[in-house]
């Protein structure tokens, strides 16, 4: 039996007797660390700053390009900021259960890292054949000593006094083979020069397998443990995923409401049709009905003005569908904090509703209604009714403010002419208190001034011919901003979340079409945002379009800007291809491969073209030598021709 039967890590033999955990201590280590370090930065910082990440979740002090958010330093908008992170603070101290749970976790972790720590710092270098440390004798004992600890040693591991004991032979034959290593001349030298007695070996090594996964007895459970996981925890945790994400679409809205979005709204669909079909949409009926809502919707319902004839009777959409109207006509004094509640979930529902509204009427090439869906989700944004003014988004603004704006002079009913206004001559602000004024200038100078440019061009071209990709530079600039600016979120107090403003941008064909050629949803916050768009031109002649700028949380900020140009057919243009000298100088370059079998069979092209060129001046000569032999007997014949002749003249 050889050292390698009895030294090295088989299971079958060795009964991992010579195991070593240090790598499995080091990957574990590993683990937890990476797990441990970031949860407690997140968890001091949460103490010391509570409520904080949420706030700067919705609240971001800059841009992903790096530039300043500006916020509306209105009193409505600091209260609200004000709100959301007492509201954070108080949701973050509220869930103590939890805390305390992540807390525990938090320190068994650590607990763990600890131990691990322990081990590591206890654990030698990888386990080697030592006859000193089998024998348990010092590197220095005589061969008495060595002897002696021999039969010591072997009466106690000996198979015969030990039969229940499997790893007491693997022991005997070790303490056998250290014996030898130290007293026999060959197993000695052999020790010396290779470190075993049996010459040079090849050694294993485990990655990060601790022991208990390896020990014989232990292999069965590990097999159903491992089943378990493999054909029951997977599997479930997979069908409760679906579960959870079956019923929604990737931009997060139940599939149920975009089959019935896209059923119900058609070319004819307008904003006095989006509260019923928002309250319709399958998000909303799931929400709960209480049975204090019957008594509670009725007041609410005898102030509420509805625009149309109800087309739905579940009494979930009835519900809803006021809590919306009362929204859109500010009775939120008429509401209970449950109402409220309810009202604040289904507002937080609408962004992602009404965004596939628009973008169903997109789809469909249908301007108006979305110009509707895209009215319905601003005036869910600033809390107006249908035939609402668009000054009533100014703060501190009522019915009997808006009978002075809109009579004598300086009257005005918009909102775009209202802020271009001086402060001095802007009506309704006699009867407001400094703090109000301070509101409404606030307000002023934070909605977006925009400015829209648009140009259609061909790129590359000159002329646009019929079947040509029309490009539509547009540009949007936001006026009221300095560089390094951007615009923070809108001032929206009566709605729940922190809201960014959004601006579609559609190019329309000239009236009476209206159809929708191409549309682009731009997010950007920044000062100076451009995008394009593309078209194919399909027909000669005038073109007029019209580029409409429609902002998703304003009403009164919309913009337009009028496109005319003329395609011509491809007879009446002629285009040359132009080619770059550059381009050309290239075609005449090698390409990769013509240079890497030019670098190999370089040798043997030079020799051919110098056989070749032989060739040309051998042919040339031949050709140069036949044509002078052949003037050369054309003078000869042209000689004997004329002495014949004066021959014949002298006869």
């Amino acid at each position: 039996m050889s050292f390698k039967d009895t030294f090295t890590k088989d299971d079958q033999k060795e009964g991992l007797l010579g195991y070593d955990d240090t790598a499995f201590y080091y990957f574990f280590s590993s683990v937890i660390v990476t797990v441990a370090v970031p949860w407690t930065c997140s968890t001091i910082y949460n103490a010391l700053f509570p409520g904080q990440a949420q706030v700067e979740k919705d609240f971001p002090t800059k841009s992903k390009a790096g530039s300043r958010y500006r916020y509306c330093s209105s009193s409505a908008m600091t209260d609200k900021v004000d709100q959301a992170r007492k509201s954070a603070r108080f949701a973050n101290a509220g869930s103590k259960a939890g805390s305390v749970i992540k807390l525990l976790v938090l320190v068994g972790l650590w607990m763990t890292l600890y131990l691990m720590y322990l081990q590591i710092g206890d654990a030698k270098e990888i386990k080697r054949f030592d006859p000193f440390e089998i024998l348990e004798i010092s590197p220095g004992a005589s061969a008495t000593e060595v002897k002696k600890a021999y039969r010591k040693l072997s009466l106690i591991y000996h198979p015969d006094k030990n039969p229940d004991d499997p790893l007491a032979a693997n022991r005997f034959m070790q303490i056998t083979k250290a014996h030898n290593a130290l007293t026999d001349e060959t197993a000695k030298a052999n020790f010396e020069k290779y470190g075993n007695p049996d010459g040079p070996q090849t050694s294993k090594v485990g990655i990060g397998l601790p022991r208990f996964l390896l020990e014989k007895d232990n292999h069965l459970i590990i097999l159903c443990l491992f089943f378990f996981l493999l054909l029951f925890v997977v599997p479930m945790a997979f069908i409760c995923y679906y579960q959870r994400t079956k019923n929604y679409a990737a931009n997060g809205v139940m599939i149920e409401t975009l089959q019935f979005m896209g059923y119900y709204i058609n070319e004819a669909t307008r904003l006095k049709n989006c509260p019923e079909l928002l309250a319709a949409s399958a998000e909303s009926r799931t929400m709960a009905l209480r049975p204090s809502d019957n008594q509670e919707l009725k007041t609410l319902g005898s102030q509420v003005t509805e625009h149309k004839k109800r087309q739905f009777k579940l009494p979930i959409i009835i519900k809803n569908d006021y809590l919306l109207l009362a929204h859109m006509q500010r009775l939120h004094g008429s509401m209970s904090a449950e109402l409220r509640a309810d009202l604040d979930e289904l507002l937080k529902h609408s962004l992602k509703i009404s965004q596939a509204m628009i973008e169903i009427a997109c789809m469909r090439e249908w301007f108006f209604t979305a110009q509707a869906m895209i009215e319905f989700r601003r005036s869910l944004i600033q809390g107006l009714d249908v035939k609402s003014s668009q000054l009533l988004q100014i703060p501190h603004f009522n019915e009997e403010i808006l009978k002075h704006c809109l009579k004598g002079k300086n009257a005005t009913s918009t909102l775009t002419d209202y802020l271009q206004k001086d402060p001095e001559q802007r009506k309704g602000l006699a009867t407001m208190t400094p703090d109000q004024i301070a509101d409404v200038e606030a307000f002023a100078t934070h909605v977006s001034n925009m400015e829209l440019k648009a140009i259609t061009e061909v790129e590359d071209e000159q002329e646009i011919v019929v079947g040509d990709i029309a490009t539509v530079s547009v540009q949007l600039t936001r006026r009221n901003l300095q560089e390094g600016e951007a615009m923070g979120p809108v001032h929206a107090p009566l709605f729940p979340e922190p809201k960014f403003e959004e601006w579609w941008i559609f190019l329309v064909e000239g009236a009476p079409n209206t159809r929708i050629i191409a549309f682009e949803r731009i997010r950007d916050t920044e000062r100076v945002v451009e995008t394009k768009m593309r078209f194919q031109i399909s027909r000669p002649g005038k073109h007029s379009l019209t580029v409409h700028a429609l902002c998703d949380s304003y009403v009164g900020l919309d913009q337009k800007v009028d496109l005319n140009f003329i395609a011509k057919t491809e007879n009446e243009v002629k285009r040359e291809i132009f080619v770059h000298p550059e381009d050309e100088d290239l075609d005449l370059q090698p390409t990769l491969f013509q240079q890497f079998m030019g670098e190999l069979g370089g040798d043997d092209d030079s020799e051919e073209e110098e056989d070749e060129e032989k060739k040309k001046k051998e042919k040339v000569e031949k050709l140069s030598d036949g044509k002078q032999q052949k003037a050369e007997s054309d003078d000869d014949k042209k000689d004997d021709s004329d002495s014949s002749g004066s021959e014949s003249e002298g006869d």
